[in-house]
């Protein structure tokens, strides 16, 4: 049941991570220090690392440069072209780190390739939603339901599968409304 529970919370942070990089990756590393988690544990791991004070401070300042960078007209062509490589590199983070103490060794390659998949997951909806949105960022709202979901993924764990699902769900919303939006400038062509 804990393997269960740790792949659930793995899959929601890591699709998550594709809206925002680095929130969920704090989330999960302070939740996990300060031992909130239900239902699977993330300690005596080859990824202990990321429970340490620099490990926190670093992610802490990433994450904020990450939600200014978002506000800030001038750079947000910057957070646009860092947005992927971050969030691939923090799905298969959270997707390793989640699993790593209820699946043994060979099984954290497949962790961080899964993560990192879940995250282009996100990347993709996020980026669709902004163009269908005309690249408007929905701002501090975002940020915190991305805080929020994090939190509930961590506190149940089974909440990471059914927002996998939704987001699958969204990916082909996004992808059937792109077809929509442009199928009249194809005739004008």
């Amino acid at each position: 049941m804990e393997v269960f529970f740790a792949v659930g919370a793995g899959v929601g942070l890591a699709t998550l991570a594709g809206v925002r990089a680095c929130l969920p990756l704090a989330v999960f590393m302070l939740m996990a220090r300060l031992d909130w988690l239900w239902g699977f544990s993330v300690t005596d791991t080859p990824l202990d690392f990321l429970m340490s004070d620099a490990a926190i401070v670093v992610l802490l300042v990433l994450a904020l440069l990450e939600v200014f960078f978002t506000r800030v007209s001038s750079l947000a062509k910057l957070e646009r072209a860092l947005r992927l490589p971050a969030a691939v590199a923090a799905g298969g983070l959270l997707m390793a780190a989640a699993a790593a103490a209820e699946i043994r060794e060979p099984w954290y390659w497949a962790g961080l390739l899964l993560g990192a998949l879940l995250a282009l997951l996100g990347v993709y909806v996020h980026r669709g939603t902004l163009q269908l949105n005309e690249g408007k960022d929905p701002g501090p709202v975002l940020d915190i339901s991305v805080l929020l979901l994090s939190a509930l993924m961590m506190l149940a764990p089974p909440a990471g599968y059914l927002f996998l699902i939704f987001m699958v769900w969204l990916a082909y919303r996004v992808r059937r409304l792109k077809r929509q939006k442009y199928k009249g400038l194809r005739v004008l062509a």
